[in-house]
């Protein structure tokens, strides 16, 4: 689609699995072809992986050694599922009669419960963990460990909680955005499962990239100097404006709340559910 004469691209993605299957059986796309391509090239300091492969095992299989890093905030993970009600009501089968139905001869006139659901909120987080190049990885680690913090304080508040990771490039007349669901809102919460695209930087810095250099429509013959300017970076303002601006285009959707890897490294949890507006 083209907004305000900017080519935007966007794609989803229902898991993590299918990202990376997705990505790794597409070819190199016109403009990143007999370029220098950072998903197998970048270094062990800037991503924290050896290579792409080691990268991708570290994806399905989850980042086992960083586990105990995210773990190491001592937040006691409680899930407050949907909580079961037995109210009582009246069929033609039941445990004892209900006296005035059976007096007035109703067939209705056994006293039974029922068992009811009492529904839970349900809410989406989208967390844009773009950042500069300049940013040091060990970041990532520890914006990852607050996210993980949000996501059990929302569920001890009652919420059942997803969460998206949405990975931006832009250059002046092209931006281009995934999404990857790495929790689905039914799921209890899983730190080996999305420990990889929560604090490993080479989510971002692997896969981000070789999702930029495989995706078909790319056209912006920049973007393989430097592979574009994060969305923050690119659309000034405040970060209400900027999830405003996403949600315009049809990215961010209903019960869908927004929040960027710099606000998420520069606040507690508390303040971040805050300013997301969540519970207000």
């Amino acid at each position: 689609m083209t907004h305000d004469g900017i080519n935007i691209i966007f794609e989803e993605f229902g898991s993590l699995a299918e990202f990376v299957e997705v990505i790794g059986k597409r070819k190199v796309n016109k403009v990143f072809q007999e370029k220098d391509q950072a998903s197998n090239e970048a270094n062990y300091s800037f991503t924290l992986s050896h290579d792409y492969e080691e990268a991708t095992k570290l994806a399905l299989n989850g980042y086992k050694e960083g586990l105990d890093q995210m773990m190491s905030t001592n937040i006691r993970i409680t899930h407050r599922q949907n909580a079961p009600k037995h109210l009582p009501s009246v069929d033609v089968v039941g445990y004892a009669p209900h006296v005035p139905n059976a007096i007035a001869g109703y067939p209705m006139s056994m006293i039974t419960t029922k068992q009811t659901e009492q529904k839970a909120k349900v809410i989406t987080i989208v967390y844009n963990m773009s950042a500069s190049c300049a940013t040091g990885a060990e970041r990532f680690v520890i914006a990852g460990k607050k996210m993980l913090d949000i996501i059990t304080t929302l569920e001890t508040q009652g919420y059942r909680v997803g969460l998206n990771i949405i990975d931006s490039h832009t250059k002046d007349t092209e931006w281009a955005f995934n999404t990857v669901q790495v929790k689905h809102w039914r799921q209890p919460s899983n730190p080996l499962k999305i420990s990889y695209a929560l604090i490993h930087p080479s989510f971002f810095r692997r896969h981000g990239f070789r999702w930029l250099e495989t995706m078909p429509e790319l056209t912006d013959r920049g973007f393989p100097y430097g592979y574009g300017k994060a969305f923050f970076d690119r659309y000034r303002g405040g970060m209400a404006e900027r999830g405003n601006k996403l949600r315009e285009l049809g990215i961010l959707k209903q019960n869908q709340f927004y929040i960027e890897f710099q606000r998420v490294y520069e606040k507690s949890p508390l303040e971040i559910i805050k300013e997301m507006g969540i519970g207000g």
